[in-house]
């Protein structure tokens, strides 16, 4: 995730009618607006617009490796782009299908991945889906499919064999080694400044360490709804954003798309939309339809809302100092992120 670079359009638009012009050999190619996606997500900055071509109209989609204020410590760029790639050949989980991956520099300042975009609807982080937008607007069985289909796909991807997708030099990552990277990544975000919430759920997480998974799987990382494009029919036409991807236990993606949803409701103050299934039922949906056990799920949950709060510690930092939120910094520490942890915590005393 990171904040997006200022462009000027009409030189963003000639570069990259030059690039696509060298990339498929074809003369007078145009480039429409290129259009750059809100805060929703707040990832590696995209360019979405319209390239023509030898008669042809070709929507495209541009993901730009972060290069600056960066709310990771490293891009993990090419692991994202080749998981991308892996998938799309497989082929029974959708992904945007990637066109080329561009190392040359000069074309947009970093290196970037161009892809067919993907028509559809995405259900937005801010403001949430549960209290607008067009998900909000779908009647209850609508919406009960727009989470189901996010649930089996989510599972599709666990059912994966990693060495049959060529994805055999993921780490494998044990819970301990998944928590020393979150201890990591606390001080990144945060630096000596004292954060208890996150202390104490590190210090909890520590005493209760979960064993290796026995069988580990490909796992998403960023596993929400908000990561993933809708069709008409409310079934997952992409899944997007693979920049936290790893291999373990499958279930912390469970966990993860559990606990953004709980934040979203909690965050803008809104009831969970009435058409979402339970709690119960999007476990026992998922152990079905992936094959994994959720017997482990409230100790990544816990890790992931402490992952969460320091995420949010960053974004807060970044949104001051890029001045897209001038005084963010002074709340870092104390923000929904926060707030959903202690609830957690509180709930286990």
């Amino acid at each position: 995730m990171a904040v997006s670079t200022e462009r000027d359009p009409s030189l963003t638009r000639a570069h990259l009618a030059a690039w696509l012009e060298a990339r498929t050999g074809a003369t007078a190619v145009t480039v429409g607006e290129v259009s750059i996606p809100g805060l929703s997500g707040f990832s590696n900055e995209t360019l979405l617009f319209d390239a023509q071509w030898q008669g042809e109209v070709h929507p495209l989609a541009i993901r730009v490796e972060p290069t600056g204020h960066t709310v990771f410590p490293a891009t993990a760029f090419d692991a994202q782009v080749s998981v991308m790639q892996a998938l799309g050949a497989e082929g029974s989980v959708a992904v945007p299908r990637v066109r080329w991956f561009e190392q040359d520099t000069t074309v947009l300042g970093a290196r970037f991945v161009c892809m067919d975009r993907v028509a559809g609807e995405v259900p937005a982080d801010n403001p949430g889906y549960h209290g607008e937008g067009w998900m909000h607007a779908l009647d209850g069985p609508g919406q009960r499919r727009v989470w189901e289909s996010g649930l089996d796909a989510m599972a599709a991807i666990h059912r994966l064999e990693v060495e049959a997708l060529g994805l055999e030099w993921l780490a494998l990552v044990s819970p301990a080694r998944q928590l020393e990277l979150d201890r990591e990544y606390r001080r990144f975000a945060g630096g000596d400044v004292p954060y208890p919430v996150v202390d104490e759920a590190f210090a909890i997480l520590e005493a209760s360490l979960p064993p290796a998974p026995e069988r580990p799987a490909l796992c998403w990382g960023d596993s929400r709804i908000g990561n993933m494009i809708f069709d008409e029919h409310q079934q997952v036409a992409a899944v997007l954003d693979w920049e936290m991807v790893t291999y373990g236990d499958p279930v912390q993606d469970l966990a993860w798309f559990l606990l953004l949803d709980r934040h979203h409701t909690m965050a803008f103050e809104v009831p969970r939309l009435a058409g979402l299934p339970s709690r119960a039922e999007s476990i026992a949906r998922w152990e079905q339809a992936s094959g994994y056990s959720a017997a482990h799920l409230g100790w990544y949950e816990l890790l992931g809302a402490a992952r969460y709060a320091s995420v949010m510690v960053r974004v807060m930092m970044l949104l001051d100092a890029s001045g897209v939120f001038p005084g963010a910094a002074d709340s870092a520490f104390d923000q929904t992120g926060t707030r959903l942890l202690a609830e957690m915590l509180a709930e286990r005393s």
